[in-house]
């Protein structure tokens, strides 16, 4: 049995359901407020709770996986496996303030982060006093309450609309899934086909599969500058004369390569949707 812990709620919720979906753990008697569900994949299970408690519940051991945010793997100094990056949930935790502030002795940020912000300080060899928030961050040096703050964003919008602006960077962030180390050893070749599972959907995303014919001679002019992953695969049809071409484009290239192979003469070209890519 594997438990895999994941938000109940929030920003990371729908993404990390629709992936948990397409990589084969489709949820079974899904209700808003249960907290515990069955997956049709024999054997594993899911905990729907807060996304600052993932970390810990992985950490000891009342799941063997999670889905959580890398910053608060960080922030929570967890001693747990980081197994995969996943491709969503992406941010960034900063140092912001009103324009013209200087970082020096004395000063006091406002945060959630205290160990992260703490250590940066420290990092730099300035006193100063973590102020404590729950609460909106953004309103805190407006309200003489903070100097900066220390706050994720995404695209920085938010900041600009409470004439703050970023002085630096302290960490990227996105969605990981993350091990117990002692589920790791107990149950590796379970967890690693939840990796597998995951990380398949995951580099299948923007990929498209693409199939044409094209003629022989026409074949080494757009061979070695075919889009692929690390070759093209090379099919004889029933005309001598003519070879089909098997090969992964990504999504944004796709009407690109097409127009460049009907200069080669590239007819019958097929494109399908790539649902899972395993290396």
């Amino acid at each position: 049995m594997i438990k895999i812990a994941v938000p109940n709620k929030g920003r990371m919720f729908q993404s990390t359901i629709s992936l948990l979906n397409n990589s084969g753990f489709k949820l079974q008697d899904f209700e808003e407020r249960k907290l515990y569900v069955e997956t049709n994949y024999d054997g594993v299970n899911l905990l729907f709770i807060r996304t600052q408690d993932i970390g810990p519940y992985v950490q000891s051991n009342v799941a063997d996986v999670g889905i959580t945010g890398y910053d608060l793997v960080i922030e929570n100094r967890l001693s747990v496996e980081k197994i995969l990056d996943l491709n969503y949930g992406f941010c960034r935790l900063v140092l912001a303030g009103p324009a013209g502030k200087k970082l020096k002795d004395g000063v006091r940020i406002a945060t959630k982060y205290q160990n992260i912000t703490s250590d940066y300080l420290k990092n730099l060899r300035v006193n100063g006093k973590i102020v404590t928030s729950s609460g909106a961050l953004e309103i805190q040096p407006r309200l003489g309450l903070a100097d900066f703050i220390v706050d994720l964003t995404s695209t920085g919008s938010t900041l600009k609309m409470n004439d703050l602006v970023v002085y630096d960077e302290l960490l990227q962030s996105n969605a990981v899934l993350i091990a117990n180390r002692k589920s790791i050893k107990k149950k590796s070749e379970e967890i690693t086909e939840i990796k597998l599972a995951i990380e398949s959907v995951i580099l299948a995303e923007n990929k498209s599969y693409m199939m044409f014919n094209i003629s022989k001679d026409n074949l080494p002019q757009i061979i070695d500058k075919m889009p692929c992953m690390r070759a093209p695969t090379i099919v004889q049809t029933g005309d001598d004369r003519i070879v089909a071409v098997q090969t992964v484009v990504p999504k944004n290239d796709i009407s690109k390569t097409i127009n460049w192979l009907k200069r080669f003469g590239a007819l019958d070209i097929l494109v399908l949707d790539v649902k899972r890519v395993i290396l």
